[in-house]
């Protein structure tokens, strides 16, 4: 039975040499990485790359299981596939930013020369070889509508795209990308699990998960800091985690444990919120003293954030604007600085103005596809600078680049804005802002619906105005063509001529759709026109100026 499942470390230049020819079974889950596994990824790699041996001389980059009969290189990629495939995009889009042809070329012999090392499903592999596999695949847009592309393509042509942004800015040089390139390659590394029969790498993949224990993560952060506790000390702290319990719920009170850690160590650590924390609060010798001192207040803290329960009564409302908007974007990056402000300063005096700033400054990060370590070291030099008692005005960790703000117009412009995981939050925030405040909208009754459709038959009075299948493509899918409407509203206007679409709109409950029914017409200027109105209604709220530059149609304006 020595030989029943073989197990070795290998480096992705192993991996990827040949020995291996990665084949995915049609059933397999399809590729659900989205940018913030990707950018984490990368994060991680470029943080090997800046350490020098022996410090860190081995990532490993998780394990994977895979099939394949003694003496073949065809191998069943049973589990794994996200990361193959994410690191293939990145070798490809390294390969493609090369400019030496020798270089190019070793990078292609990772990647596959007459045959692909990862070989994808059939509905798969011709869109595999087009847009990334191939020699320059990596700078070509897909021919055909995003909206008629696979979640799985979309999710292939977004986070290629975001590594070729991420790797051609002016902060990578070309030398930059070769060190990149070797640390991933020589420095990196896989587990991987191998059996002959693809039937049973299946089954001991199903019986893994199946008897994982699906453990409440609260539960078990209960049972691991109650038992490092002295003994006489266990009662009395069970009494306050259960009270903080009632508090906030289990989930959130395990998300504390994760906000604490980051209050107390101010760096990333991929370590369980317990362990950490038990070091770092030295439970051990002042149990009691942690229970109530950081969790109990800290827990007090956060209801009152969740309940936006907190501030002056003349600032009450702004707070509570803050706090929604910040959770509508993201339920935890911005709480650690919210928390340690209020054990600082308290609620008074300049929290609401803080709160905005928070607010901008996460919503910047994410519309910028900043990918999420690098938002939370940012979040982490903020807590440092609180620690200074400076007037916000003064914290400049608070303020945005140039380079943030240039990319959040990019991608706000963008022609496919609505394949962006957060258009419907965008959406959602200016019509938050057209409505001064408004209503309470439940996100799962909201629909976004594309005033030009993404298509229609031929004949349709909309090709007077959107001639070609490349105008309607270019733009269908930006931020300015589309509103919210109810799910049932949106079935009914479906494909519809302007015309039969504007009495639908008249009686919207959303005031940024009823405006479009006062319209004479819908054409590409009114898109562009109300694309660059709501940016600038974004903007606005956020204290910043959209763009001075562009210039302003004579079209009715959105507002």
């Amino acid at each position: 039975m020595t030989d029943y499942i073989n197990v070795k470390v290998v480096s992705l230049r192993e991996l990827f040499s040949g020995a291996y020819r990665f084949r995915l079974p049609w059933f397999q889950r399809a590729y659900a990485w989205q940018n913030s596994q990707v950018g984490r990824l990368l994060t991680d790699v470029f943080d090997v790359m800046e350490q020098t041996y022996p410090l860190r001389q081995r990532y490993f980059l998780g394990s994977l299981m895979v099939a394949r009969p003694p003496g073949q290189l065809d191998t069943a990629l049973v589990d794994g596939h996200q990361r193959v495939m994410t690191l293939t995009l990145l070798f490809a889009v390294i390969r493609d930013l090369e400019p030496d042809p020798v270089i190019r070329s070793e990078i292609q012999n990772l990647i596959g020369t007459t045959a692909t090392r990862l070989q994808p499903q059939d509905n798969l592999e011709a869109f595999c070889t087009a847009y990334v596999q191939s020699i320059g695949a990596t700078v070509k847009t897909p021919d055909t509508d995003s909206g008629t592309l696979s979640e799985a393509e979309q999710n292939i042509i977004e986070n290629r795209d975001y590594l070729r942004d991420e790797l051609s800015n002016d902060d990578v040089s070309e030398a930059v990308r070769r060190r990149l390139l070797t640390t991933l390659a020589d420095r990196c590394f896989v587990i991987v699990q191998e059996v002959a029969d693809e039937d049973e790498a299946w089954r001991i993949l199903q019986i893994e998960e199946e008897t994982r224990h699906g453990f409440n993560p609260a539960n078990r952060a209960k049972v691991s800091l109650l038992s490092m506790v002295p003994q006489a000390e266990r009662e009395s702290c069970r009494l306050i985690w259960e009270d903080c319990e009632a508090k906030l719920g289990s989930e959130d009170l395990h998300r504390l444990l994760g906000y604490l850690r980051t209050l107390k160590l101010r760096r990333r650590s991929e370590r369980p919120f317990e362990t950490d924390v038990a070091q770092a609060y030295d439970i051990n010798m002042r149990g009691i003293a942690f229970m109530r001192d950081d969790v109990g207040v800290t827990a007090e803290s956060l209801a009152l954030l969740r309940r936006k329960d907190i501030g002056a009564a003349s600032q009450r409302a702004e707070i509570s604007a803050s706090i929604d908007q910040l959770t509508w974007i993201s339920k935890d990056l911005w709480v650690p600085a919210a928390l340690h402000w209020l054990k600082r300063r308290g609620d008074k005096d300049e929290f609401a103005t803080f709160m905005k700033r928070l607010d901008r400054m996460v919503w910047m990060m994410r519309v910028a596809g900043i990918d999420p370590i690098r938002q939370q070291r940012k979040i982490i030099s903020l807590l440092n600078e609180i620690d200074k008692d400076q007037p916000v005005a003064s914290m400049r960790e608070l303020d945005i680049s140039s380079s943030n703000r240039t990319a959040v117009l990019a991608n706000l412009r963008s022609n496919n804005f609505d394949a962006k995981h957060y258009a419907g939050r965008v959406l959602r925030r200016v019509s938050a802002i057209i409505e001064d405040g408004g209503r309470e909208i439940d996100e799962t009754y909201l629909t976004i619906e594309h005033i030009l459709p993404k298509g229609f038959v031929e004949g349709s009075p909309w090709r007077h105005n959107f001639r070609t299948e490349r105008s309607v493509k270019d733009y269908a899918h930006r931020l300015g063509n589309l509103t919210l409407l109810n799910a049932l509203d949106n079935n009914l206007a479906d494909s519809r001529h302007w015309s039969l679409k504007c009495p639908l709109y008249l009686k919207s409950e959303f005031k940024m759709t009823r405006d479009l029914a006062s319209l004479p017409d819908w054409t590409p200027e009114a898109i562009n026109q109300r694309t660059e109105d709501l940016i600038a209604l974004l903007f606005k709220s956020w204290d910043l100026e959209a763009d001075p530059a562009i210039s302003r149609s004579s079209f009715p304006r959105f507002n």
